[in-house]
């Protein structure tokens, strides 16, 4: 996955959580051991297990893996074929065609069998319901070979207890303490200066940073919104008295929806319906480039400019909302095209309710 918010963390106070990750994955007792990393939205659960996953030390330990990305409106029979077609994938295999008429009692014995004389990672990213588990513990067995399962989760109710099994591990994330914090934005917002923050700029920098509570996603946000502003103290300090003053009634900043919706004020018209139409694709989907632009193109979002093609104009627009971090790159081509995308799910979430704000503007469009 070739995701600039990826890229960026990776070198930001991720690389201790890393290592012990990859460390407890290939260590340790044969038993299958089940891993909880838990934290709020927007703290880099997800990015610090991909990293983990597609570590050179991983994935040759492993016969076969596989990643599902669960979300609230997971549909079990969906979740279960899914992660059995991503195992026969690994092996360079197919999995049976029978799979896709099975039910859920006979997907999990498929699951089984499968599995049965395997060294299986299996990653479930993003469960919300606290059920899901009780559910999936059943479809992998402990066949003493050193399995592991990893789950993203926000909420500590949701990971396998320690209390069930010896097995079962929380871990759970940290926010960047601030002087990882305060690197992170600037790598981001000074770009053009190599990530050093100018002297005129520091106090204002640590003012924004202290109102991201230590969430990457809202400093990386903040630090894409502050890298289109000219390096002029007057308007920096015009920006950041509007940003407290959205924040006056939350001191600690804790709500990361509030952050990113100032992202989403500060977006020009065109680039606002953009960022909105993400809203009609469910939550945590991989979305192709080409198809999404040749849709903006037909909803009318994108404005003609001479000596410029519409595509390459609606590209542009998607590159935008790249540099500042409101949506991320899924995947590139071999000479770096980007190919596909998505936003993260605390920003879908956000987009659904400027949607729901914004409804007559859509009628209009």
């Amino acid at each position: 996955m070739a995701s600039l918010f990826i890229d960026e963390v990776e070198v930001v106070g991720i690389k201790s959580h890393k290592d012990k990750l990859i460390n407890w994955l290939i260590e340790g007792p044969s038993n299958c051991m089940v891993f909880s990393v838990v934290g709020l939205g927007g703290l880099g659960k997800t990015t610090l297990v991909k990293k983990v996953y597609d570590n050179d030390k991983v994935a040759p330990h492993f016969d076969c893996h596989a990643w599902t990305t669960v979300s609230q409106s997971y549909k079990m029979e969906e979740l279960l074929r899914d992660t059995i077609k991503q195992f026969y994938k690994a092996r360079k295999g197919f999995a049976p065609r029978e799979i896709d008429i099975m039910k859920v009692p006979s997907l999990i014995e498929e699951l089984r069998t499968y599995l049965h004389e395997q060294r299986y990672l299996v990653i479930f990213d993003d469960i919300w319901d606290t059920r899901l588990w009780d559910h999936l513990k059943f479809a992998f067995l402990d066949n003493d070979r050193g399995n592991r399962i990893i789950i993203t989760t926000r909420n500590e109710d949701v990971a396998p207890s320690s209390n069930e099994s010896l097995h079962y591990y929380v871990y759970k994330l940290p926010s960047l303490p601030s002087e990882n914090a305060l690197e992170l934005f600037c790598k981001k917002a000074f770009q053009r200066e190599g990530g050093q923050c100018p002297p005129d700029f520091v106090e204002f920098s640590h003012g924004i940073v202290e109102r991201c509570g230590g969430l990457p996603l809202a400093i990386v946000a903040m630090g894409g919104l502050f890298s289109t502003k000219a390096k002029v103290v007057s308007q920096w300090s015009k920006v950041l008295d509007s940003l407290s003053s959205e924040f006056e009634t939350n001191l600690r900043l804790r709500s990361i929806t509030r952050i990113l919706s100032f992202s989403y004020h500060d977006l020009p018209y065109n680039l606002k319906a953009c960022l909105l139409y993400f809203g009609m694709f469910p939550e945590d989907c991989v979305i192709n480039c080409a198809r999404l632009t040749r849709l903006w193109i037909a909803e009318g979002f994108v404005k003609e400019k001479k000596g410029l093609t519409l595509e390459d104009i609606a590209q542009n627009y998607l590159n935008q909302l790249i540099h500042i971090s409101l949506v991320q790159v899924d995947e590139e081509d071999f000479i770096g095209r980007i190919r596909r995308c998505r936003v993260h799910d605390m920003i879908h979430e956000v987009i659904l309710s400027r949607e729901l704000l914004d409804a007559s503007q859509f009628r209009t469009i």
